[in-house]
């Protein structure tokens, strides 16, 4: 797109064209020294537009006037309008303000009687999501692609409050999960159970066409606490079952919780520096819980590996597959505060989306080499912050909490899963402390089967630690 403005004032000297975007700079101040003004106006203009991946350029006459043209990259998306409110707010400069104006301290509702299905195939972004949802106590679950989440509701054995359902997946995307939920199960509960959007993809006109696909709400990645918090108490609340449960507690109100006040943490990250990773901002962001941001982080180092596998071969006829991964790859860091990277997955997804296979072929090995070092930096701050936080030693893992576990995943109840693990996290071990990583790796990429049938082994096995 490109916007022109003209004017016929006294125009700009030919030697002077070059300083207009110039901090603090005024041209002939001879002729202009009634004018008032800090020079700062175009420069800041200039930001702006860069910001937005545009550019600016001016001519002049001198004594006859300037013409100043700004030109940004646009695509079309969708022939639905924007409508009128966000057309009227953007006349009156008041959008960015309605969307980012700080609002009071945040409490977030306690809902423990609550159920909710999360799906993504990125496991980085599934603990993401748990990670926001924490405070509120109620029960996650997740699953890593449609076709899961279609036989979770297709099975009713749960009845969930809401569903958050990724857009962008391999194999199935979320709005094709939606339309069998929606139209081929057939139960009233599948008609009707809120379903909410996540996508990186956040562009005018896309909420419009999720509300129109049988989705409730729409959430742009990465997450924020307070449009997140919106959706839940408008989705996933649920009036009659907070009446019932409050019976069953003697009418005691469940505790809110206070987001912005943080979660204490064993760890120390204060003045600890990673290229290319906001870690201030990252815990920030999830309500100032260091322990969670620190989890997210784990679980971004161990499944980023594994979407760079996927890129490492490129073809003309898999960059479908490969936009998915770098998509992928794109949500995660963002949710990290990982930006540089990020950035990188958005432009190599977008050439992707455009047949651009020799951009790609080009860019894809720097890319490659930036997102596996800064997952090197990431796990030698983890092995460093867990070597200075000494553990007490046991012979073994616990059979009990191993049995916990295999419970647990049985009805995908993977807060219990998580507790567990943590708790067998906490100690160092004689034999069999090499069960206590596979688990929580394995648990991060929810091969269920896998752990189940390996924990049936161990626990159906005379003696008393398991074997490895």
């Amino acid at each position: 797109m490109t916007a022109s403005i003209r004017d016929t004032g006294m125009g700009i000297l030919p030697e002077n064209i070059s300083k207009l975007f110039d901090d603090y700079a005024q041209m002939d101040m001879r002729t202009n020294r009634n004018i008032m003004g800090t020079g700062l106006g175009l420069p800041i203009t200039k930001k702006v537009v860069e910001m937005m991946g545009g550019s600016i350029s001016a001519e002049s006459e001198y004594g006859k006037g300037s013409t100043f043209t700004v030109r940004f990259p646009q695509k079309f998306v969708t022939d639905i309008g924007i409508g009128p409110e966000v057309v009227n707010n953007l006349k009156n400069f008041r959008y960015s303000d309605r969307r980012y104006k700080p609002g009071p301290k945040l409490e977030r509702i306690s809902l423990p009687y609550a159920r909710v299905l999360v799906v993504d195939d990125v496991a980085t972004n599934l603990d993401v999501a748990r990670g926001f949802m924490k405070p509120y106590g109620m029960q996650i679950d997740c699953v890593t692609s449609g076709r899961l989440a279609i036989d979770a509701i297709r099975d009713e054995s749960i009845r969930y409050n809401a569903v958050f359902m990724d857009h962008m997946m391999p194999e199935m995307d979320g709005m094709e999960a939606v339309r069998i939920i929606r139209e081929e199960i057939g139960t009233e509960y599948a008609k009707t159970v809120p379903i909410i959007a996540l996508t990186a993809n956040a562009i005018a006109g896309n909420e419009e066409i999720f509300l129109s696909k049988g989705f409730q709400a729409f959430l742009p990645k990465p997450l924020e606490i307070p449009r997140l918090d919106a959706v839940i108490r408008r989705w996933v609340r649920n009036k009659e079952q907070e009446e019932q449960y409050l019976a069953q507690q003697n009418g005691q109100t469940p505790p809110t919780q206070d987001t912005a006040s943080g979660q204490k943490s064993k760890w120390q990250t204060s003045g600890i520096k990673i290229a290319g990773l906001n870690m201030d901002k990252g815990i920030k962001r999830i309500g100032n819980d260091e322990a969670t941001y620190l989890n997210i982080l784990r679980s971004f180092a161990a499944n980023t590996p594994l979407l760079l596998e996927k890129i490492t071969e490129i073809t003309r006829d898999n960059l479908t597959n490969y936009g998915i991964a770098v998509h992928g790859i794109r949500g995660s860091s963002r949710s990290v505060c990982a930006d540089a990277v990020a950035d990188m997955a958005e432009t190599l997804e977008n050439a992707a989306k455009s047949g651009d296979y020799e951009f790609i072929a080009a860019h894809n090995a720097s890319f490659l080499e930036a997102t596996s070092k800064l997952v090197s930096e990431i796990d030698a701050l983890l092995a460093r912050l867990h070597t200075d936080n000494a553990k007490p030693r046991k012979k073994t893992p616990d059979k009990a909490v191993l049995n916990r576990i295999q419970e647990a995943l049985q009805i995908l109840d993977m807060d219990t899963v998580d507790a567990a693990i943590a708790e067998l996290e906490s100690y160092e071990y004689e034999s069999g402390g090499e069960l206590v990583p596979w688990l929580w790796e394995n648990t991060q990429q929810f091969n269920i089967e896998l752990i189940t049938e390996r924990l049936s082994d161990l626990l159906n096995e005379n003696g008393g630690g398991p074997s490895l």
